[in-house]
């Protein structure tokens, strides 16, 4: 599984960003971007989303903010 996520974020890097910056693109900004277009740029998926990442690796303190934004959202 996470062979096959960094080859989606490689590619990622390869569409998205000019050759000059892609050495500087970070993994985590290339998967945003991956993120952002999987769901069509829609704002409240990208935070459910990242209130699934930050509960998964245990930051609850600000999986709850996150929740706060999707609430406000909705």
């Amino acid at each position: 599984m996470n062979q096959e996520l960094k080859k989606l974020i490689d590619e990622q890097k390869q569409k998205t960003f000019l050759p000059e910056f892609r050495d500087k693109v970070t993994d985590a900004r290339a998967l945003g971007v991956l993120i952002s277009q999987h769901f069509k740029w829609d704002g409240l998926q990208i935070l459910e989303a990242a209130f699934s990442a930050l509960e998964d690796a245990n930051f609850h303190v600000e999986a709850t903010k996150v929740a706060d934004m999707i609430q406000e959202l909705k």
